[in-house]
């Protein structure tokens, strides 16, 4: 499993390169300006599960799929490998959003850092059996859809919070604390699922 982690990391290192430049550039922002960071914590989270959705592509060119299946046990392997990627993108998702917070001096800092880690999560929970079962290139149309509702969603999420906040402190309910718990659930059950589509896959 360690062998693919790190092939899926190094092909996922120049984009990460280029969203800690953006990252720079916006911490900058909400430091010396009144910039909401809840819009830029959504490209966070599209930039994770297109990232994703990109390795696929790369399977399916270089066929390490079927190298998957020729190595022992390369299958969960792969899968394996895939999904601790995501739970760590999860995680480098919620360390950005609160360090933009608490530079920006928002008052839900961690509200909001569990909201977009959970929504990532249940995003890629998603993602990642439908690309195992079709592949990235047919699976792409059917979940840029669902990215285009899930950032409208967090859009306006982010909209009702700056609003709502403009006056004063805003109170989330404790329950958004418990997406990111939610999120680890959901692809928890997604890697059982996507372990038994490649055990089944014939190559």
């Amino acid at each position: 499993m360690k062998g693919f982690l790190k092939r899926d990391y190094f092909l996922i290192k120049s984009n990460l390169k280029f969203y800690l430049i953006f990252m720079l550039i916006f911490a900058a922002a909400a430091i010396f300006t009144s910039v909401n960071t809840s819009m830029f914590a959504i490209y966070v989270v599209i930039f994770g599960v297109s990232s994703i959705m990109g390795l696929f592509n790369y399977d399916e060119f270089n066929h390490w799929m079927a190298y998957g299946a020729a190595v022992p046990e390369g299958r969960r392997a792969m899968v394996n490998a895939r999904y601790l990627l995501a739970a760590l993108l999860g995680l480098g998702i919620v360390a950005v959003q609160i360090i933009l917070g608490l530079l920006a001096r928002e008052d839900i800092v961690f509200f909001m850092a569990a909201i977009y880690a959970g929504a990532f999560l249940l995003y890629a929970a998603i993602v990642l059996p439908v690309c195992y079962r079709f592949g990235g290139t047919k699976a792409r149309t059917v979940l840029i859809v669902i990215i285009a509702a899930m950032a409208g969603v967090g859009g306006m999420l982010g909209a009702v919070v700056s609003i709502s906040g403009g006056g004063g402190k805003l109170h989330l309910p404790p329950i958004f604390l418990a997406l990111p718990l939610a999120g680890a659930a959901a692809l928890a059950l997604s890697w059982r699922i996507s372990t038994g589509i490649m055990l089944k896959k014939e190559f």
